[in-house]
């Protein structure tokens, strides 16, 4: 496959890698409408778990976010709520999942190739 190789050589700019988060994010936390309700923020799937993932080449940028979205593990606080009484309560930590489903698991990841092949169609380089 030359997809590693190609890739590879592809550097992202900060907005192709918000893109690039934001779509895996709606992937991974979006409903049948679209609509994604967590606290996790997109920006948080390009975070690195190792150090020699912190290159912003495409095929880099995806196994970090392919791992993010598949291993889980990321936290984010709720947001607060107000009581009736004016209150504000404290929102709770949520941290998401491994996706251990096989389903899911083969449906995120035909997804998530593909957008990493649409990224790279418009970059301007098909792996």
């Amino acid at each position: 496959m030359a997809a590693p190789r190609d890739w590879s050589r592809i550097a992202l700019d900060g907005n192709a890698r918000a893109a690039l988060a934001q779509s895996a994010h709606a992937l991974r936390f979006g409903d049948a409408d679209g609509g994604v309700a967590t606290p996790i923020k997109p920006e948080q799937l390009l975070t690195p778990r190792w150090a020699d993932d912190r290159a912003n080449d495409l095929w880099t940028v995806m196994n970090v976010v392919q791992e993010n979205v598949m291993r889980g593990g990321l936290s984010a606080r709720a947001p607060a709520t107000f009581h009736q009484h004016g209150r504000c309560r404290r929102g709770r930590v949520v941290t998401t999942r491994a996706v251990n489903n096989i389903d899911q698991d083969v449906r995120l990841n035909k997804a998530l190739w593909g957008l990493g092949e649409r990224m790279a169609r418009v970059l301007g380089r098909a792996a």
